[in-house]
């Protein structure tokens, strides 16, 4: 399986599909519409998940990959896809999308044997091994990754190019030639196909799409999937350890989320305005600022956990900064935006 022509064919069926599929999405109604908790303007197909899985598949299975990994990932794909385009049009409980959550973890480790059994060294007291509770772990870690993905999509282009720092962190990491790194490379340009609809820019305003529940789980499963493959096995490529580091925005704005709302008494999972994209819009940053500034803080994470890997920091350093900036990137974010709230004030008040 080559890099180059996996990566034309993901790309090119994922622009592809966004073009053919916005008259479908008007038929059907598979529409995201302003109101409530949605701010954006205007009437906007959600047909993201389905290009970028049908760019994904398409790669895949013209080009080639090991067929015992390839039909069980692309079954439990195809499944959360699914359920998800459902959940876009439908709203459907929150009971039904955990338990495809549940069996697309089943499929990844059962069908193709992708259980999380080593977690690194994080505590400075030697690999640790799951053991029995491997499958208990694997799915803790992965419903994580599929709704901290879910969540932090409010902002156009923000969760497509954090999932893109993921995967080219991987790739990096992999090199040519590496598995992990090939197919990452492939969802890596069905995203950047995908961003070229819902970038938030100006010349794609007329043709502005969002990917939906159906592409946030997708990419949240599909970076599990990866990272999996490349840090199991003696003949892994990185440490789990480091691969928080790739994803620390999504997990950390999950994480705290979750922790804020049980300490003042609500439940997790209860709807907020509490997410990072919330507190800086409070701040007073539009939408590319937003963007810029969790992506730009998402590759500082990024790259510290490349320079860390290739320079053989121990795990339990590694985790325990990732920890303590975990536990502090709320006030980090608060602070970001009340700097940036008293500068406007500031050159407002330079301008009367």
């Amino acid at each position: 399986m080559q890099i180059f022509p996996a990566s034309i064919v993901a790309f090119t069926v994922t622009v592809v599909f966004m073009l053919a599929l916005r008259p479908v999405a008007t038929a059907i109604d598979l529409i995201d519409r302003p109101g409530g908790r949605k701010s954006h303007v205007g009437d906007i197909p959600i047909i993201g998940g389905l290009a970028m899985f049908a760019g994904v598949l398409a790669s895949l299975t013209l080009v080639g990959a090991p067929g015992g990994l390839l039909v069980p990932v692309l079954l439990a794909s195809a499944l959360m896809v699914t359920v998800g385009v459902l959940d876009d049009k439908f709203a459907l409980p929150a009971s039904v999308r955990f338990l495809t959550q549940i069996a697309a973890v089943l499929i990844m480790v059962y069908g193709a044997d992708l259980p999380l059994r080593e977690i690194g060294d994080p505590f400075g007291t030697g690999l640790i091994d799951m053991g029995r509770a491997t499958l208990v772990f694997t799915m803790l870690v992965t419903l994580t990754m599929i709704n901290a993905y879910n969540l932090i999509d409010g902002v156009d282009g923000l969760a497509g190019s954090l999932a893109l720092i993921v995967l080219l962190s991987i790739a990096v990491i992999g090199g040519i030639g590496e598995m992990s790194s090939t197919i990452s490379l492939t969802v890596s340009a069905a995203i950047v196909g995908f961003l070229i609809f819902n970038f938030p820019i100006t010349m794609n305003r007329d043709t502005r799409s969002f990917m939906g529940d159906s592409g946030s789980t997708f990419l949240g499963f599909t970076i599990v999937w990866i990272a999996i493959s490349a840090s199991q096995g003696s003949e892994r490529l990185v440490s789990p350890v480091i691969c928080l580091w790739f994803a620390s925005i999504p997990i950390y704005d999950c994480l705290t989320c979750f922790v804020a709302r049980a300490l003042s008494g609500k439940s997790p999972l209860t709807p907020g305005r509490d997410h990072f994209h919330h507190i800086l819009k409070r701040g007073g940053m539009g939408v590319r600022k937003i963007l810029g500034t969790l992506t730009t803080l998402q590759l500082i994470y990024a790259i510290a956990g490349l320079a860390a890997h290739f320079a053989g920091v121990a795990d339990v350093v590694m985790f325990s900064v990732w920890a303590v900036l975990g536990v502090s990137q709320r006030a980090i974010i608060r602070r970001i935006a009340r700097l940036h709230r008293r500068r406007g004030m500031f050159g407002n008040r330079t301008t009367l």
